[in-house]
């Protein structure tokens, strides 16, 4: 006789279905680009790298105690030394999160995906492909290699760490114990992965100082790496430290605020329109078609998309009838991913400029923003061959009555691929109701949050963060998320349990915050020019330059060379180009 399948039970069956349906369904996803800042901070390379066991992962080749890699120093301008142990374990750090994020993409998403999402290709050389960033070039002006790049990473990483360290010191911040205690518990959590992964294949766990020597070189031990953690880990928090209160100290200068967000109103300014896509349809053609046939299928699909996009533009003639005809003509894919009875479903609002200025044209950016624009105009833009139909219900607005928030949350998703989505419906629920109810009864809630949305939560874009979802606004989440975090009754460790088409949610209350976002993002752009430029400074003082940069440049020629053989000992190297 069959046991009625518990909670868990449901978990463990649809994790490996929802696992199998975020691979099949990603390349459908619409890339959006939501940054809430004008600008970031340039502290941020290599301001805290994890540790982690990765499976296949590449080690490299060394093996020695590295001893005398220790000893090794890079020598400033005023005197002063970096450890070559500390700069290479940057270089090695950066390499392998673009590395193996590239990788990664490619395995889940798809070949392409990885170079899509990092601008880099581990199938090439690093300098046989030009980096693709904005944040470094040459002194000429050219763009560096990948290669040079990693170099110019590592170094600008290890200037940055002890500058921010040196101005903290003089500063006489401190970091408290417990947030270096929870910085270094990587260290354990490491270990123990060594072991169970060693239990798991059968064979002898190798050591936590050769785990170390191989993965970021062979001068690298335990002492230091916790000393590199702990200059890590004040860096970042005397940088947020030093952006919270120059932000405070902007917040609270109105006139300043007000003179910045008139230079450029676009840059803060909101708009709601209504939006639907049409796209061709993948041309169906025989498995022996020749390429003339597959051309003309292609061809055949894009004019039929271009037919049917004029079509609706033309028949709209008002809002309503923009949303009637938005359902009239989507796709039976489009109608499954959305329902067109609900207004959210065309209707974008709160809309700033740098959440889609990623993913529309500068044309359409352009109409939307617009002081030319009217409200009920309505425009088409064809975007890659896709055509987007706007219609403008509120032209640039500027939001002075929402107060952002912080907020966190634990998400029990839904499985659409499973074939009981009541009883799976049922389990999510009963699930997210007893996370809450453990985290209510616990004597410190935030930490129980924090346990449990480690382990349960199905948001892997905010699981590795506590969930945490800051600034949180109207218009950037679904309707019943945002109407519990912007409850004005809201206390700060408020904890419940809320549905969305996603899932059971379980929230915790952070903060609300004392401004509307235009003068947040104002006063940390302000905050974090300052910073930029303290560091800018620092960095150009004769206390951070190198002084031999030839011994620097051997120490780059060994590690590339120890990178190449480890992680492309198969790669050719691409041949020299003819073009004149």
């Amino acid at each position: 006789m069959a046991t009625e399948k518990t909670s868990n039970d449901y978990r463990e069956e649809r994790k490996a279905r929802l696992a199998k349906a975020a691979k099949k369904n990603a390349k459908k996803a619409h890339k959006v680009s939501a940054s809430t800042m004008s600008k970031k901070t340039k502290a941020t390379i290599g301001i805290v790298v994890a540790l982690a066991i990765v499976a296949g992962i590449a080690f490299g080749v060394c093996s020695s105690t590295g001893v005398f890699e220790r000893m090794k120093k890079i020598e400033t301008v005023s005197g002063e030394n970096y450890s070559a142990v500390e700069y290479e374990y940057f270089y090695n750090s950066i390499h392998s999160n673009y590395f193996s994020t590239a990788q990664q993409y490619d395995q889940y998403y798809g070949e392409g995906m990885g170079y899509y999402y990092t601008g880099y290709d581990y199938s090439k050389l690093p300098e046989d492909q030009i980096y693709s960033g904005e944040d470094y070039k040459l002194d000429d002006g050219s763009k560096p290699t990948w290669k040079q790049y990693f170099e110019y990473a590592a170094l600008n990483s290890l200037q940055q760490l002890h500058a921010i360290n040196d101005l903290a010191e003089k500063d006489n911040f401190k970091v408290d114990e417990t947030v270096l205690k929870d910085a270094y518990a990587s260290i354990d959590e490491t270990k123990q992965q060594l072991l169970d992964s060693a239990a798991q294949s059968g064979g002898a766990p190798i050591t936590f100082g050769e785990y170390l020597r191989r993965y970021y070189g062979a001068g690298m031990n335990e002492k230091t790496l916790k000393d590199i953690i702990k200059l890590q880990t004040t860096a970042s928090e005397y940088s947020t430290y030093l952006m919270e209160k120059n932000s405070a100290d902007y917040l609270a200068d109105s006139a300043k605020l007000e003179e910045e967000y008139k230079k450029d109103t676009t840059l803060y300014d909101c708009v709601d329109f209504r939006i639907f896509t049409i796209a061709p349809e993948t041309a169906e053609t025989a498995s022996d078609a020749t390429q003339e046939e597959k051309d003309a299928a292609t061809k055949q699909a894009n004019e039929a998309a271009k037919k049917k996009a004029d079509e609706m533009f033309g028949k709209i003639t008002d809002e309503a009838s923009f949303i009637k005809l938005a359902e009239q003509y989507a796709t039976k894919e489009q109608k499954e991913a959305t329902d067109f009875s609900k207004d959210e479903a065309t209707l974008m609002k709160y809309v700033e400029k740098a959440t889609y200025e990623q993913s529309f044209s500068e044309d359409a950016i352009k109409w939307l923003y617009s002081k030319d624009t009217k409200a009920n105009e309505k425009k088409m833009f064809d975007i890659g061959g896709t055509y987007y139909i706007f219609y403008m219900v509120k032209t640039a607005y500027r939001d002075d009555a929402t107060i952002p928030v912080d907020v966190r949350h634990i998400l029990y998703q839904f499985d659409d691929t499973a074939k009981d989505k009541d009883a799976d419906k049922k389990a999510q629920k009963a699930a997210a109701e007893a996370t809450a109810n453990a985290i209510k009864k616990a004597d410190d809630k935030l930490a129980s949050f924090l346990e449990w949305c480690e382990k349960d939560s199905d948001d892997t874009g905010s699981k590795s963060n506590g969930g945490l979802i800051e600034y949180l606004g109207k218009g950037k989440y679904v309707k019943a998320f945002e109407e519990w975090s912007l409850d004005a009754k809201r206390q700060e460790g408020d904890v419940e349990v809320i549905e969305t088409e996603y899932g059971y949610h379980v929230m915790y209350f952070v903060k609300k915050h004392t401004a509307p976002f235009w003068k947040i993002n104002i006063a940390q752009t302000f905050a974090n020019d300052d910073l930029n430029k303290m560091l800018d400074d620092a960095i150009a003082s004769d206390a951070y330059k190198v002084a031999d940069t030839q011994s620097l440049a051997k120490i780059n020629d060994k590690l590339y060379a120890n990178l190449v053989e480890t992680f492309y000992p198969n790669t050719a190297k691409a041949e020299p180009s003819t073009a004149a």
